[in-house]
């Protein structure tokens, strides 16, 4: 399990307690839980904190799994390392 995957895991049971002994994996799908638009909005405000990105709250609300969101997530942090190295080369 990667850094991505331990921390949105981690943000979904402190939004949805009940799920603190459930297994999640990144095939898990958002809607096996009844994870409303509200809790999805709190899970990415948490992972937001986590990594101080931005991050729109309809993006994870547009895939199904955990496995989307972490892709999304990896990409998004990505893109910012790569801003980052070109701005400090500039």
């Amino acid at each position: 399990m990667n850094e991505i995957e331990k921390v949105v895991y981690a943000a979904i049971r402190k939004v949805k307690p009940a799920l603190t002994e459930t297994e999640l994996t990144p095939s898990t799908r958002f809607d096996l839980f009844n994870i409303s638009s509200i809790e999805m909005a709190m899970i990415v405000f948490e992972i937001s904190d986590h990594f101080d990105i931005e991050i729109e709250p309809y993006l994870l609300m547009t895939v199904a799994t955990i496995g989307e969101a972490c892709q999304h997530l990896q990409g998004m942090l990505a893109s910012r390392h790569t801003n980052q190295e070109s701005l400090s080369d500039a």
